[in-house]
């Protein structure tokens, strides 16, 4: 299995990534991520995602999502970047292992577990799983350097 330090954490990420995402009970999307260094702190990354949702003949970037990654001791926060919950912390991730980082967060009601695996130099995972009164689904990305 591909182990990764802590403090390398973030340079891993840097770049571009081609990704593909699962969502129970809706389908498939691809679309392309971007990580880059922050301009205010070399321990914060600023993620970008656009990708394509299912629409009838489109074959453009029509989904936009914006966050912060920020370094701590044992591991990251994710921050939101855009929209009505911006500078809100999203989740908080710690080292379970060399490779994986793990996340529970409550949200009111819903129950959010998420985790990412490092595959190799080139490929990671992060899947997530929400549960609560009126939720119920999972989500599983892979990014493939692009």
């Amino acid at each position: 299995m591909y182990a990764i330090e802590a403090k390398a954490v973030l340079s891993y990420f840097l770049g571009d990534w081609k990704m593909h995402r699962v969502i129970s009970d809706f389908g498939e999307i691809t679309g392309r991520a971007t990580f880059r260094l922050n301009g205010e702190s070399d321990q914060h990354l600023d993620y970008k995602e656009a990708v394509m949702l299912p629409r009838l003949g489109e074959q453009k970037a029509n989904a936009f999502r914006e966050y912060e990654y920020r370094m701590t001791n044992a591991g990251f926060d994710i921050f939101f970047s855009d929209g009505a919950t911006k500078g809100q912390l999203f989740l908080s991730f710690a080292f379970a292992q060399a490779s994986i980082l793990t996340s529970h967060h409550l949200c009111i009601q819903d129950h959010y577990d998420a985790e990412f695996v490092f595959l190799s130099d080139d490929e990671f995972e992060l899947s997530f799983t929400v549960i609560g009164p009126k939720k119920d689904y999972s989500i599983q990305t892979r990014f493939i350097r692009a």
